[in-house]
Formats: structure tokens, sequence, C-alpha cells
């Protein structure tokens, strides 16, 4: 299993450079003393500076500049208590003598004895943002310049909240034209399925820190820019299978400080999105059978926890057990066991269609799956597809429903409210989960309801 393993982090390592040679990013490795050992890339010539200046040095040794020294003391902790970090920004002085400005992310690295072994991440150059950013700063005056000669997409607003200006960079992520945004087309219809506001638009109308951090996730106020903002957010939308968006939105003032709009820049980083991604799910998959772990599973659960409350949804949870697993591994052996629950994993996997769905190992021979926006119905649905794939491996089983490996799930729905959290369906799927396994496993309950299923 060990070999096995090795050979998937392997694998998951060329996916990511493949990530960073799509994404415009490069990726980088550690030791266990933080020296850099290498770069992988087209976009190492992003850096501005030669790979030599970096090999063999930690980050704090290569004269980084543009963070505090509070700042960097933190990160270097953080290293040293072998932390992932995200987005850790700061400059350089490029090989020309101009200054060039990074985002970093890593996520560190462990052998199969835990040993800690070094880091391995992705950096990328965001020098056109942050120059983009100052020169609003420094000369709004010169804003459909600047707004229309940026290659960063960028739009603007009134107070008032009406676009005054789309660059031809914004059309092109949004598939929106200017001349459309400038005709009245109201600014959400660009990026979003109903109305709700913009970042920039928050900024114009000066909502609290609050408000702002409960619409959007990863929000934080802007380093350079006083009154501005960045965050983070998925666009289905947007392209044929949606995109991850980093964003900035900013406060305009006229001479006399008076405020007479916003403007906003965004920048794809769904490859970086999935790079990360790739990278976690390194240390949040299950060794034996690929899917989600426990860990993986109680932040999944929290964050749709989160999202659906925020937009009135309902999520749907399913707690899944295989029968009578404690005989099975008694017959047929630890290794057979272990196979089972593999085939097992896959089965559930291969049912489950959409991207956004999360299967995950919750323990033993138990399994889960996260369902955002999901009713009790369609929750019912996918239970059915989940014991009808594993009906279908005919897994012998001697002591099992039949003759055969099945299984028992319990289903819950909720829509959340301030008042509860998560745990609150995790118990409602576990009491179906005991009422399935009451009335003759090989089925599945739905929490408040007799929804059940069984074969002869």
């Amino acid at each position: 299993m060990a070999t096995e393993q090795s050979r998937a982090e392997q694998s998951s390592v060329r996916a990511l450079r493949d990530f960073a040679e799509l994404a415009g990013d490069w990726f980088w490795e550690q030791d266990a003393d933080f020296r850099f050992t290498s770069f992988f890339g087209v976009s190492t010539d992003m850096m501005r500076r030669d790979q030599s200046e970096f090999l063999g040095k930690r980050r704090w040794e290569t004269g980084i500049d543009g963070v505090t020294e509070e700042q960097l003391a933190e990160h270097i902790a953080a290293c040293h208590r072998h932390e992932a970090f995200r987005d850790f920004e700061y400059s350089v002085v490029g090989t020309g003598g101009e200054i060039q400005y990074y985002a970093i992310s890593g996520m560190p690295v462990f052998d199969d004895s835990g040993a800690f072994t070094g880091y391995h991440g992705i950096g990328r150059n965001v020098t056109a943002l942050r120059v983009a950013e100052v020169a609003i700063k420094n000369s709004e005056r010169k804003m459909s310049q600047i707004v229309h000669g940026n290659p960063v997409p960028t739009f603007v607003i009134d107070v008032q909240h009406r676009i005054t200006h789309w660059n031809q960079a914004c059309a092109r992520t949004t598939g929106r034209s200017e001349k459309e945004m400038l005709s009245g087309v109201a600014l959400w219809a660009a990026f979003y399925g109903a109305p709700r506001p913009l970042l920039a638009d928050l900024v114009v109308s000066g909502a609290s820190e609050k408000v702002i951090f409960a619409q959007y996730d990863h929000a934080s106020r802007s380093s350079l820019i006083e009154g501005a903002y960045e965050a983070e957010g998925f666009f289905p939308l947007l392209g044929d299978e949606g995109c991850w968006l980093h964003f900035t939105a900013a406060p305009l003032r006229d001479a006399d400080g008076k405020l007479i709009g916003a403007i906003e820049t965004l920048q794809d980083i769904t490859l970086e999105r999935k790079a990360q991604a790739a990278l976690e799910n390194l240390a949040l998959s299950d060794g034996l059978t690929g899917v989600a772990n426990r860990r993986r599973f109680d932040m999944a659960l929290a964050d749709e926890w989160k999202r659906a409350r925020r937009y009135k949804t309902t999520l749907a949870l399913l707690m899944i057990d295989i029968d009578h697993f404690k005989r099975y591994n008694d017959s047929y052996g630890h290794q057979a066991g272990d196979l089972c629950l593999q085939q097992v994993a896959t089965a559930l996997r291969d049912a489950i269609h959409r991207p956004g769905d999360v299967v995950a190992r919750y323990g033993g021979e138990e399994f889960a799956v996260i369902m955002p926006d999901t009713d009790v119905d369609g929750a019912a649905v996918v239970s059915e597809r989940i014991l009808d794939a594993v009906s279908a491996l005919a897994i012998e089983h001697s002591g099992g429903e039949g003759g055969r490996v099945s299984l028992s799930i319990g289903v819950a729905t909720l829509t959340p409210d301030l008042k509860t959290g998560e745990d609150a369906l995790v118990a409602l799927a576990d009491q179906a989960l005991y009422q399935a396994k009451q009335t003759g496993r090989n089925r599945f309950c739905c929490a408040g309801a007799r929804l059940d299923r069984s074969e002869s």
C-alpha cells in the first residue's frame, strides 16, 4: 500500500507541474531546512530573477521586501510549525532593478513515517496587479487611460452603482462587451444568476467589514490602498465550467476627497485553485480508498454549511455504513476487507455525478456524502443509485444480506439558520442510518420519513 501511495503522490506532483505550466505560475520545492531545491514551469521567467539566486537559500535569505518585520517573523514561524500558507506576498528587486511582487502558496511535505521533509508550492508574479493598484491610487484622474490600457480585467462604477468603464480584459473574462455593459445592464448580471452586490458595490455603499466578510469568503483589507478590499469567489456562469476570481475593489475620490465611485480589478485564478486543491489533496485524502478523509469531510461540511446558510439553500448529507463489515473481515481477512473498502469507495465516486459533491471516508467502514443545494428527493435518488452501484459489484459476503456486500444509508437534509450548526445535520443522518439498520439493512432511510429500500 505504501508503494501505491508513493506512486499516487508522484503522479500528483507531475500533475502539479502540468498545472504550473498551464496557469502561468511556477512550482517550487524546499528541503527540510527550508532551502530551495528546484523550480518548474514555463513561468519561472516571470520571476525576473536568476534561479541560481534562490537555490540553496531560504526564502527569507533572498532579499525580500514589502513585508513588515512582524509579517516576516510570522511567516518564518509558520514554516517552522510546518503549516500550510497561502498568498504570502512580498517584493524583490528584479535583474533589471525593477520591483517585482510575488504571491507564494505552500504545503508541508511528510514522508510515510510522518517526518517533515520540506515544502512544495506555487508562486506567481502579481506585479501587474500591484502596479495597477498603485497607479489607481496615485493617478485617479487618468482613470480612462488606466482602465482601458490595463491588461488586468477592470471596471469602474459611480456612486449610483452605474458602470462607467469596462475594459477589454473584463469583456474577455465575463463574455460581456463594454457596449453591452454601458447600455444599462445591471452589474450583477455579468457575474451572477440573481441580484447581489459586487465588492465594488459594497465599497461604494460604505458597507461595514462585517457585511463584506459575510458576503465573500477570504475577504480582507487591501494592504496598499486605503478603504479597499480583496476577496475570492467561484463564478459558475463564467466560461464553460465556471471560474475562480481574485478581485480587489477600491474607492475613487475627487481632489477634495469626495467619494465618486469605485474601481474593481479581477484575476482568473482557476488553474491556481486547482493546483492548490491538488496540493491540499495530498494531505486530505484517505490513503486506502483515495476519497476525502475525515479532516477533509469536517472542513467541507463546515464550508458548505456556511454557504447554504448564506444563500438559504438546502444541504444534504448521506451517512453510509457497510453492512456486517466485521463479519466480512473475520470471514475473508483484512486484505479482502481493504479491497472491499476500495471497491465501495469507487462505486460511491462513480454514483456521484456533480463535481461539487464530496465523498469521504468517515471512519472504518463508514462513508459520507455531502451534497450542496440538494433536497430530500434528490438525496433519495442518489441513495438509490449508490445502493444499485454496490449491489452491481456482487461482492460475496456469506454473513451479509442476501449473501452479498450491501449498504445502509441515512439521509438528512436541512436549510441552515443562525441557531443550528452542521452537527445537527450529522445527528439527523446518524439517526436515519440507525433506522436503516434497525429495519433490515440494505436500504436507505430519510430523517423524519420512512423512505426505505430493500432487496430480496
